[in-house]
């Protein structure tokens, strides 16, 4: 199993930063427009920081926050940037985050947004071609998807919100609750103890690479009433008017009591 979990990550040179400022400077368009994609020497440059000696042991790579990045754009709940960005990292009190200068933050976090940007753009409804960002290795001649970390970053994106996966996670597994089959196999530790017990798995492994688009488009749909339910906004009582009694109980008028501008502000 290890031979075919092996991992190959091909690393480029890296860039000297005056040619790194240049390419940036060359490319000022792409860094400061959120929903343009990463180009591929951009994705290269992300993933060298994230697997770098500079950022935390934990750290996601790319594959990974690929992973991460479709889970939570697929999800039953939008969970905010605020809330996602650390696990990214994997810092902790130990070993936390620290970058280098504010443009290399800057530079670095805008990579970042970009890519989420981009899979929720590559996840919306009615789109149903889905392909993973995963590294590959060669084995006895043919090349291996190795889906390990991107399975893993699709259980972290799990992780930060339990109780609105619960659904789906307890889900019968012969019917919607098998979406979450590859993920649950090579993204959790009971999972590598089932492969690891059982080779018939394993020998399975390709079949498995192949159900990851197909099982996040209907883990997409399996959520999306819900997630459009969570979205709309119902009133449960009549709109005050500005010249009705107000309902806190005062006995005024909306407009000098709780809707004054002063309290409104």
């Amino acid at each position: 199993m290890d031979d075919v979990q092996g991992r190959f990550v091909e690393l480029l040179p890296q860039p000297a930063p005056e040619k790194l400022h240049a390419f940036i400077a060359h490319n000022s368009s792409r860094v400061m427009n959120p929903d343009l994609p990463l180009s591929d020497e951009e994705l290269d440059e992300l993933d060298r920081f994230l697997i770098s000696d500079g950022t935390p042991e934990e750290c996601m790579d790319i594959a990974m926050l690929d992973g991460f990045f479709t889970g939570l754009a697929i999800g039953p709940t939008t969970i905010l940037p605020s809330q996602w960005l650390p696990a990214v990292w994997g810092e902790t009190e130990d070993d936390p985050m620290a970058f280098e200068s504010a443009e290399q933050t800057q530079r670095i976090v805008n990579l970042v947004m970009r890519m989420y940007n981009d899979r929720i753009q590559d996840l919306q409804e009615g789109i149903d071609d889905y392909g993973p960002l995963i590294y590959q290795s060669e084995h006895e001649g043919r090349t291996v998807p190795i889906i390990d970390e991107w399975c893993m970053g699709f259980i972290r994106a799990i992780e930060l919100d339990p109780e609105g996966w619960q659904p789906l996670v307890e889900a019968d597994p012969e019917e919607e609750g098998g979406l979450l089959a590859p993920m649950l196999l090579y993204g959790t530790e009971e999972g590598w103890d089932h492969l690891k017990e059982n080779k018939a798995l394993v020998a399975k492994h390709q079949d498995f690479a192949d159900a990851i688009g197909p099982c996040v488009i209907g883990i997409r749909d399996y959520w999306l009433p819900h997630r459009k339910s969570a979205s709309t906004f119902h009133r449960e009582s009549a709109k005050v008017g500005r010249n009705d009694l107000c309902p806190c109980g005062s006995g005024k008028k909306y407009k000098k009591c709780c809707g004054s501008a002063e309290k409104l502000h």
